[in-house]
């Protein structure tokens, strides 16, 4: 039987789906709901429905494919009759119920250390950091799962630096953005830059390094105008110096291009330009994706050594449930996390970092 796959925002949509595709005698193989694992603004959830055909049953008959033992499902199981909040309940109950078989198979048999580092590596946290926050974990696994997950929340929750509220601070400074491309630099700052010169009256100054971005120098032209705020181009680091000394504020945003494995640069650019801003405070954030891999999160870290970051800044948690990876990029080398971002809208997708809130992001704990 050829089963297809339908999702919709609740029940009703993703029937609807299934009816308008296969008819509405099709036949339900499974439902359930899938969620990011999260509350609030960072939850995201959507209906998915496996159905088939009815001709594909009667055509798998005929074609004397082994049948269960069991009688046959009764019409109520069509998609036109079952209620669709039984077909939620049913398929739910049963998935959970297998998930967690299938969690104390695996668990059975393994050190309690080996149960802390897997539930780390659940979250994203892989390597020889499980490996270390791991350490001590031995009798917390023996009081079982919930005991253990409370003991790593708290473990993180000691290694985990933040540093909330740069854009408060009221001394001048100077915040620049750093990494790959697509990962929500430009965004980031323009959400900084909305706070900082509407919530709370900063004399706020944007200046670009990028030129290389297609629509770059536009997006921020719309930005500035909006937010009411200055933005210029820098292409060197004699234009930046300048647009600085003519500038009277005491908050400038630097923006930069992102960069590549292979090409260091736009970081040797922002380097020259940073080398003349004079004794200005300086804050370099380094911004990465939440979905980011632990392995791909220590090398960007490692690649951005010069200018070395002061921050982290963790993007787009609203498209994924496992952070824990991109924590890689901080613990190792205890830099703090300042920002969180969970969306693209300017300026009300960010929120200062605090320890409680990531540790959340991280490792949840169990309702």
């Amino acid at each position: 039987m050829e089963y297809q796959t339908f999702r919709g925002s609740d029940v009703h949509e993703a029937l609807t789906a299934v009816r308008h595709a296969l008819g509405s005698d099709a036949l339900i193989g499974s439902t359930r709901q899938v969620t990011n694992g999260r509350a609030g603004a960072f939850g995201h959830s959507y209906i998915e429905i496996m159905a088939a055909p009815a001709q594909s049953a009667i055509v798998h008959a005929r074609e004397g494919a082994e049948q269960p033992a069991r009688a046959p499902r009764p019409a109520r199981d069509r998609v036109a009759q079952r209620p669709p909040h039984r077909i939620v309940q049913d398929n739910l109950e049963q998935e959970i119920a297998q998930l967690k078989a299938l969690v104390d198979e695996l668990s059975h048999g393994r050190s309690p250390r080996e149960k802390a580092q897997a539930m780390l590596n659940g979250a994203g946290i892989e390597g020889t950091l499980a490996k270390d926050l791991a350490q001590g974990s031995t009798r917390a696994a023996r009081a079982g799962r919930g005991a253990l997950r409370t003991w790593l929340r708290n473990r993180l929750a000691d290694r985990i630096m933040v540093q909330p509220r740069l854009v408060e601070r009221n001394y001048p400074q100077l915040i620049a953005c750093v990494g790959p491309t697509g990962v929500g630099k430009t965004t980031t700052l323009a959400k900084l830059a909305a706070r900082a010169a509407i919530d709370l009256g900063r004399s706020v100054h944007v200046i670009s390094l990028d030129t290389f971005r297609v629509g770059a120098v536009e997006q921020w032209n719309r930005y500035a105008e909006l937010i009411g705020i200055p933005f210029d181009v820098a292409r060197d680091a004699n234009e930046f110096a300048d647009i600085m000394a003519r500038s009277d504020a005491d908050l400038f945003l630097v923006d930069t291009a992102g960069r590549t494995a292979d090409d260091d640069a736009p970081t040797r650019r922002l380097v020259e330009c940073l080398e003349r801003a004079g004794d200005i405070r300086q804050e370099i954030l380094l911004v990465l994706p939440a979905w980011l891999r632990a392995v791909d999160a220590e090398r960007l870290a490692a690649g951005y050594s010069d200018p070395k970051p002061t921050a982290l800044v963790v993007t787009k948690l609203d498209e994924t449930k496992e952070i824990g990876g991109v924590l890689h990029a901080a613990l190792p080398g205890s830099t703090p996390v300042a920002y969180l971002c969970n969306g693209p809208r300017v300026p009300e997708d960010i929120r200062d970092a605090a320890v409680g809130t990531v540790v959340d992001a991280v490792l949840p704990r169990e309702e």
